[in-house]
């Protein structure tokens, strides 16, 4: 049984790594040469988010990041000290909570940097699902082989 896993992981393996490497040699990245707009964050007539005009301010980032770490402190110390009931609940929401802001931050900065690089917002969304999507397929290879 945990043969026929291991044939599976290794040719799907070796499937990812043919994509990988046919869409590498598909596409001409040696001529690729950034325009004027893709400096420019948007046009005049475009309306910015509320969410990318905060993601512009350090100040935005640093409070979050200060809210993240003081939050995860406060469960760790309850996951590791007070009743059981806390403890499990505790540990279960920092698990959760770490998870899901290391995700965010992977994905969001996939977006971020794809539509900084003057890529449309469709194809940074395509290409942080992307992500998310090799994430789960590592995941779940993980998931099988422990």
């Amino acid at each position: 049984m945990s043969t026929t896993y291991l044939a599976s992981m290794g040719l799907m393996g070796a499937f990812v790594v043919a994509v990988v490497a046919w869409m590498v040699r598909g596409r001409r990245w040696y001529q690729y040469s950034p325009g004027a707009s893709t400096s420019a964050r948007s046009t005049a007539g475009e309306r910015e988010d509320r969410f990318e005009t905060y993601a512009d301010q350090p100040m935005a980032w640093v409070g979050a990041f200060a809210v993240l770490v003081v939050g995860l402190l406060v469960g760790v110390v309850a996951s590791i000290s007070g009743p059981v009931e806390v403890q499990s609940i505790a540990g279960l929401a920092v698990a959760i909570v770490g998870g899901a802001g290391l995700c965010g931050y992977l994905l969001f900065g996939v977006y971020l940097s794809a539509t900084r690089r003057g890529h449309p917002r469709s194809l940074a969304v395509a290409e942080s699902a992307t992500v998310a999507g090799v994430l789960f397929l590592i995941a779940v290879s993980f998931q099988l082989l422990a």
